[in-house]
């Protein structure tokens, strides 16, 4: 079924009329035609069934309206290059994440020059992501930030390379009854400095199994198993 997005309120019974991107797309790109039925994200968790009344006018009339819960996830990893973090943040709004901080770590080779442009970029990633899987939550992108004015906590989960990193199972009560926030290092890993900042605020080092994996795909592999968690 086709999917488009809007941003803006869903009601049952009301006609809308999207935004002119997702307007060409949904017409003149997907020939979608008239009675032909959608489903209409509007990136705060509601989700409508709705059908094309008019292909002139280009109007979409809703049927009927659900709300599902987002996640509880933030997501913080360090900037990657451009193809990794789109395919990270891709990827990790088709998961659920309730929000994305890019960071800058002592180790990171990207540099941002135009911060807003980035910005847009990655929305319209998030929201190609939406439609792709469905879910109706749009993570909050934010500005890149560095990591020492990150709020770390007890529920904020490391993906480490050290000898005293635990298992994520090891946790579970902690996933269950917190907001989490998972960081994620550089290829380069978090330098020495930047584990004792991390431990002295009281983060979680978890181990990722026996591999060295690549920072997008350690995100995705904690963010997939954290999901498990939360929906056993």
């Amino acid at each position: 079924m086709l999917k488009v997005f809007y941003s803006g309120t869903l009601r049952k019974g009301s006609i809308i009329h999207l935004a002119q991107e997702e307007t060409h797309h949904l017409f003149h790109v997907l020939r979608a035609s008239r009675n032909e039925k959608v489903v209409v994200l509007n990136g705060c968790g509601y989700y409508a069934e709705g059908y094309i009344l008019d292909c002139k006018t280009q109007e979409i009339a809703i049927d009927g309206v659900h709300f599902t819960q987002n996640s509880n996830i933030t997501l913080c990893p360090a900037l990657l290059k451009n193809k990794a973090m789109d395919f990270l943040i891709r990827e990790s709004t088709a998961i659920g994440v309730a929000k994305i901080i890019p960071l800058h770590t002592q180790n990171s080779e990207v540099k941002i020059q135009n911060i807003p442009e980035k910005q847009i970029h990655w929305n319209r990633i998030a929201r190609e992501a939406c439609k792709q899987s469905g879910n109706p939550s749009l993570p909050a992108i934010e500005i890149p930030q560095n990591l020492k004015d990150l709020k770390c906590s007890m529920s904020t989960f490391v993906a480490a390379l050290r000898k005293d990193a635990k298992n994520i199972f090891h946790h579970q009560s902690t996933i269950k009854n917190n907001p989490i926030t998972i960081l994620i290092g550089p290829e380069g890993d978090f330098s020495e400095q930047e584990y004792q900042y991390l431990a002295q605020n009281n983060c979680h080092f978890v181990y990722l199994g026996k591999h060295i994996l690549r920072a997008e795909t350690a995100a995705l592999y904690l963010l997939s198993v954290i999901d498990h968690i939360l929906s056993a």
